[in-house]
């Protein structure tokens, strides 16, 4: 696996360095099939066993990520049931974060502009702690947070029931989650989770917002961010604003409740 340093002797950048690309070298596999590649990651489930993730390129779709299913088969295998509500809770909190999509048991995630290494990195981090959930035992289900709590309050106002975790079909993406759907207006929700800069984000949404605009000409998008989390550069806000019927934060709600009461007419 490489070879142990003295840390008296050789501990320094250079020999930290080597340490660690030299294990990273040593653990990392690759195999192809076909036109799949898989792929055995540094990273590891709790019993110690390497994670394998499967990439294939669907030229110009993107490029598609997959556990193949491995993760939450692990956890079902070692006696989890990942259908309670807490449980799915946990997994699809997770999915939003690392912007991970679920088909079942698989786990995936699809790069319109292709792949990166930090890509690799993020799916199998979001892999690692999935796989962690393990080890929740008695666990209470989580409220909503504020961004849900506030729009929510704004369709009872409305008198509008609105579809949670909805599903739409776009022209390439298949199976589109949104957070909430008023099917009578076609407008989908979308509410922004990750913290900090969110452009890639945005660049993620802006090609599913025109992807599912081509097969729904009449959707119109809302996004909405919270500002105290998150980091709105122009870049991020120019995509919002250009693929959206509405961006804005969460705390807008004159402006949320306009473009509801516009979407009535």
């Amino acid at each position: 696996m490489g070879e142990r340093i003295v840390f008296c002797n050789y501990l320094n950048i250079k020999s930290l360095r080597h340490l660690l690309e030299d294990f990273w070298r040593s653990a990392l596999e690759i195999s192809q099939s076909g036109d799949t590649f898989t792929m055995a990651l540094p990273q590891t489930f709790p019993d110690g066993w390497q994670m394998l993730v499967d990439l294939r390129d669907h030229h110009p779709a993107g490029v598609r990520l997959s556990d193949g299913g491995r993760t939450l088969g692990w956890l079902l295998a070692h006696g989890q049931n990942i259908e309670t509500e807490v449980m799915a809770g946990h997994i699809r909190d997770i999915c939003t974060e690392c912007e991970v999509e679920r088909d079942g048991l698989e786990l995936f995630c699809w790069l319109a502009k292709g792949l990166e290494g930090a890509d690799v990195h993020v799916f199998a981090e979001a892999l690692v702690a999935v796989a962690h959930l393990h080890y929740l035992r008695e666990i209470k289900p989580r409220t909503l947070d504020i961004p849900d709590q506030t729009l929510q309050r704004v369709f009872v106002d409305h008198k509008i029931l609105a579809k949670p975790n909805a599903t739409l079909q776009g022209k390439v993406r298949k199976d589109v989650k949104v957070d909430y759907l008023i099917e009578q207006k076609m407008m989908a929700f979308q509410i922004i989770r990750r913290h900090g800069r969110i452009l890639s984000t945005m660049e993620q949404w802006g090609w599913r917002w025109h992807d599912l605009k081509t097969a729904l000409p009449k959707l119109k998008p809302v996004m909405l961010y919270d500002p105290h989390t998150q980091e709105i550069d122009s870049e991020s806000r120019a995509i919002g604003e250009e693929v959206c019927g509405l961006f804005s934060s969460y705390e807008e709600t004159d402006r949320i409740h306009e473009f509801i009461g516009k979407g009535a007419r």
